[in-house]
C-alpha cells in the first residue's frame, strides 16, 4: 500500500543494515528505517514514524494542530550516521539556487518528498482524518497558489519538476524551472501520504512494522 512507490518497491526486499551511504535513493531510506526497527524491536509503526519525525526535528504549528507535539515521541536508538541521514532526507527545503532537499528517487524514476508522505501516514495511524488532507496535500497546494499570485514573474503555481546530478548515485536534486511551493516531488509525496494514511486508518496495518508496508 506504499502509495506510488509500492508499485515498484518492496520494503522487505532490503537487509536490515546500518546506512553508510548518502545517496537519495528510496532504497537507502528504506534501509535506514529497517536498521532503526532492528534496534528498536518493541516499537509499533506509529512510534517509529513519530520517532523519525522527532529525530529529524520536523515540527510546525500546523503539524502540532493535527498530530500534537513530540513530547511523547520515543527517542529512537540508532547509529549516528542513520540519524544524520534521516534528518537530511525528511526535512524539505528549497534554496535560492533551486536546490530541493528532502526528495528521494524511486526505482521507477519518480521523485518523492518524504515529509508529506510521512505526515499523511502518521495522520492515518492516529486516525486524524481531518488532518490527512492539509498535512499531505492541501496546505502545500494552497500556500503555493497564494505565493504565486503575489510572485507571478518568479514562481510557478504548482508542479515544478527537477533533475538529479546522477541517476545511479543521486545526491543533489535541482529544479528545472521556476520554483513552486508545491513542487512535483511534494505533490507526489502528498498523494502517497494521502493513500497510505487512508489505508492504515481503516485497516489493521497499525500492528505491522513500517518496513512491512
Amino acid at each position: 500500500i506504499f502509495g506510488h512507490c509500492i508499485l515498484v518497491l518492496s520494503w522487505a526486499a532490503f537487509p536490515k543494515s546500518i546506512v553508510t551511504t548518502t545517496t537519495k535513493h528510496m532504497k537507502d531510506f528504506i534501509r535506514a528505517v529497517e536498521s532503526i526497527e532492528a534496534v528498536n524491536p518493541d516499537l509499533q509503526m506509529l512510534d517509529v514514524v513519530k520517532g523519525l519525525r522527532k529525530a529529524a526535528g520536523f515540527e510546525t504549528n500546523l503539524i502540532k494542530q493535527y498530530l500534537g507535539d513530540l513530547s511523547d515521541a520515543h527517542d529512537l536508538v540508532s547509529d549516528p550516521s542513520v540519524t544524520s541521514y534521516v534528518n537530511e532526507v525528511i526535512n524539505h527545503s528549497l534554496s535560492e539556487l533551486g536546490k530541493e532537499k528532502g526528495v528521494v528517487l524511486t526505482l521507477d524514476g519518480s521523485n518523492v518528498a518524504l515529509a508529506p508522505m510521512l505526515l499523511g501516514l502518521e495522520a492515518g495511524l492516529q486516525s486524524t482524518v481531518q488532518g490527512l488532507y492539509p498535512l499531505s496535500l492541501t496546505h502545500n497546494l494552497v500556500a503555493s497558489f497564494l505565493h504565486h499570485v503575489h510572485n507571478e514573474q518568479t514562481t510557478l503555481s504548482f508542479g515544478t519538476k527537477g533533475f538529479w546530478d546522477s541517476i545511479s548515485s543521486p545526491k543533489v536534486y535541482t529544479l528545472s524551472d521556476l520554483p513552486s511551493l508545491a513542487t512535483d516531488a511534494l505533490i507526489i509525496g502528498g498523494i502517497d501520504g494521502f493513500i497510505l494514511g487512508s489505508e492504515v486508518s481503516t485497516s489493521n496495518h497499525r500492528e505491522r512494522s513500517l518496513s512491512d508496508l
